[in-house]
């Protein structure tokens, strides 16, 4: 069973550095794309600078997993906060644009609904269950970063496609991948749940059995030391 624990080693971290910086910049694009996104407030290319904020923060997550396994620098801390930045990027982004009028606001609840469902179920299932990342919830991430980059350019978009055009729809692709991501881990962790308790039960029947058996062997030989003690 894994435990945190904070040390200057677990927090002092190449990738543990990268991974602040992601979540420092979520509320620096946000304010970047809001600024430049609502009328008659700043120019309209502050939205595309919190584009290239946001990008290469999120280039950040490429080499943090790079260098966490290349130098041996992988922590349980970072496991736990990696996950956390890439969402906070995801829904921070996502808030934005729906403040600017680039997608609607029915995306963000999906979402958001979706990453509370993931956080109630691991915190019930915390230390019983290890569940890792796979490849559709890698391929779902990263189809919903490519739909919300598209979003920065909407307004030409819909001129193009109408107001539910090609960008909205690769954000729908990435929730639909997404939800069925989460119900994957669910299943997932279930299974795991219930092979841990059946070891657990079959652990300790073992030991149950062990105990009687040494039981009953101690009451043996006790009664043959009293027969011969009395035969003496």
């Amino acid at each position: 069973m894994k435990r945190l624990v904070l040390t200057k080693k677990e927090i002092f971290t190449i990738p543990n550095f990268l991974t602040l910086i992601r979540l420092l910049s979520v509320p620096v694009y946000m304010t970047l794309i809001i600024l430049g996104g609502l009328e008659n407030s700043h120019p309209q290319y502050y939205v595309y600078i919190g584009l290239a904020v946001m990008v290469f923060a999120a280039s950040t997550d490429l080499f943090d997993g790079y260098i966490a396994r290349k130098y041996n620098q992988g922590t349980y801390l970072g496991q736990l906060i990696d996950p956390i930045a890439d969402k906070a990027m995801h829904i921070g982004c996502l808030i934005a644009l729906i403040v600017v009028g680039y997608i609607h606001w029915v995306f963000v609840i999906f979402l958001a609904l979706r990453e509370i469902c993931m956080v109630v179920v691991g915190s019930f299932l915390f230390n019983d269950v290890n569940i890792k990342s796979n490849m559709l919830g890698k391929v779902a991430s990263a189809i919903l970063s490519i739909g919300m980059i598209a979003c920065f350019f909407h307004p030409y978009i819909s001129k193009l496609w109408g107001e539910y055009g090609l960008d909205w729809i690769v954000i729908t692709v990435g929730l639909v991948l997404n939800w069925i991501a989460a119900i994957n881990y669910a299943i997932d962790a279930s299974k795991q749940y219930k092979e841990n308790k059946l070891a657990e039960a079959d652990k300790q029947g073992k030991e149950n059995a062990d105990e009687e058996e040494g039981g009953a062997e101690a009451a043996v030989n006790s009664e043959e030391k009293s027969d011969k003690e009395e035969i003496e």
